[in-house]
């Protein structure tokens, strides 16, 4: 029993000091969870005229994923997580966006909210198997990729906003963009590992579904 709670209290010292050395990556998660719930609640929300026609996108766009090739589904999967990898990228090379990047995974939040949302809504426990099987995954690992690449950005953007404001410069600072511009390409594998866990997925499962 001892052992136990000894070990019980070792995991939650490594968990609290993980959290610690990673405060601005745990708010991200946070702001991210948030935009989650505000999707969540955004379908409850809605006329039923909207929802019957976003219900029609949705149906497209699963029919053309159900005949495309391979290709074109990862592609299509990219290209979705792209947008907000890129967004934040650039953001971080700008002064200010650290001040509008924390809205890059609260955004993508709502979007991954209103899916699940609608899904059950629509779908009941039917949909959330579909997403759970194909959906989810794919969307873990791109939100990592978006979470990390915000931590990145907003850190390479508040550096700039001093070099900006207090005329800094210094080794230091070429450093960190040569750090940020490995980080970063990291986090572009990242979210084409994403996309392809996506595409194989839609391979393996996609047919099992019918919406």
């Amino acid at each position: 029993m001892k052992e136990k709670i000894k070990l019980n209290l070792k995991y939650s010292h490594n968990l609290k000091a993980l959290i610690m050395n990673n405060k601005s990556l745990a708010v991200l998660a946070c702001i991210l969870l948030l935009g989650i719930f505000l999707g969540s609640l955004s379908v409850g929300a809605m006329k039923t005229t909207v929802i019957n026609k976003i219900g029609v996108l949705f149906l497209d766009n699963f029919k053309n994923r159900s005949s495309e090739p391979l290709f074109f589904i990862f592609i299509s999967s990219l290209s979705s997580v792209f947008i907000f990898v890129l967004l934040a990228f650039f953001m971080g090379l700008s002064v200010w966006g650290f001040i509008m990047l924390p809205f890059v995974p609260l955004v993508r939040g709502i979007c991954i909210g209103f899916t699940q949302s609608y899904l059950y809504s629509q779908y009941g426990l039917y949909g959330i198997a579909f997403q759970l099987v194909v959906l989810f995954p794919g969307i873990f690992v791109s939100s990592i990729a978006i979470l990390l690449i915000t931590k990145e950005a907003m850190a390479l953007s508040h550096s700039l906003s001093n070099v900006f404001i207090f005329n800094e410069t210094s080794y230091k600072k070429r450093s960190e963009f040569k750090t940020y511009l490995f980080r970063g390409s990291c986090v572009f594998a990242l979210t084409t590992l994403s996309a392809i866990i996506d595409t194989v997925l839609n391979f393996a499962f996609l047919r099992f579904f019918s919406f």
